[in-house]
């Protein structure tokens, strides 16, 4: 972790970095699944729309009225482990958020996008993180201005996509919705494009071999310091998907080792 960390980097730091007896007193969260759709956008040829998807997802938030912070979480190239999905359910519920997991596959049919039609795939899933967003804005439990978006992987490349300043401009509704913040674990960095306009992490292993740690610092370095915090942690030691508990031991997956 570098030595100086703003206060609104911070602030999204705390969704991850959790107290040991915190994580023990973990409870099985229950799931509800929602659909949704994901937002419409605007064509770059003309005025015309192209029509959203029908998405599904997996909706928890902790007890009482609210109106509660939210996270949207966005999933990798291989969709989200059963038990991923619960361990980030526990964790963020018992700190006091709503979290809505995104499944961009399931009404899409797609197995997996690790190989082929990744980029393509990217561009389907953005309008998923603001048509959640906008779903979120409509329960009354959630405080839309308190809205953050976390991602894993290539679901980290759309966190960071979606993190851009004016990012939320091509979609339809229009509103004030955005994002509040962002924090991307393994994200493939020298895909990104412009500097988050919302205060950012992006979390790293140091041995990874298939988004290495090394695109994301030359990226930060190519965005200069100009705009909200945009803060990188790599960690020694560590492979792509240290998230996944189920990641354990580590395995070959598509080429690259995952642990």
């Amino acid at each position: 972790m570098p030595g100086t960390v703003t206060f609104q980097a911070a602030v999204v730091l705390m969704l991850w970095c959790g107290v040991g007896a915190l994580m023990a007193d973990a409870w099985a969260t229950p799931l509800e699944r929602v659909e949704f759709e994901s937002a419409s956008q605007r064509r770059v040829s003309g005025g015309a729309l192209s029509p959203g998807d029908g998405i599904q997802g997996y909706l928890a938030k902790p007890d009482g009225a609210g109106p509660f912070p939210a996270v949207i979480v966005l999933h990798g190239c291989a969709g989200m482990h059963d038990t991923t999905k619960q361990k980030l359910v526990d964790e963020l519920v018992a700190w006091g958020y709503v979290i809505l997991l995104v499944d961009s596959y399931a009404t899409r049919r797609i197995d997996h996008a690790c190989e082929a039609g990744a980029l393509a795939t990217f561009f389907r899933r953005r309008p998923d993180a603001y048509g959640a967003l906008i779903f979120l804005a409509r329960q009354d439990f959630v405080d839309p201005h308190r809205v953050a978006a976390v991602g894993f992987s290539a679901g980290a490349w759309v966190t960071l996509s979606v993190a851009e300043t004016n990012a939320l401009e091509l979609f339809e509704p229009p509103s004030n919705l955005r994002f509040r913040a962002a924090a991307a674990f393994y994200p493939p960095c020298r895909e990104a494009a412009a500097r988050p306009g919302i205060p950012t992490l992006i979390f790293m292993g140091a041995l990874d071999d298939w988004t290495p740690a090394a695109d994301c610092s030359n990226k930060i370095t190519s965005w200069g310091n100009d705009g909200p915090p945009v803060e990188l942690v790599v960690y020694p030691g560590a492979y792509h998907g240290f998230y996944y508990q189920y990641l354990q031991p580590g395995r070959t997956m598509f080429d690259h080792w995952l642990e």
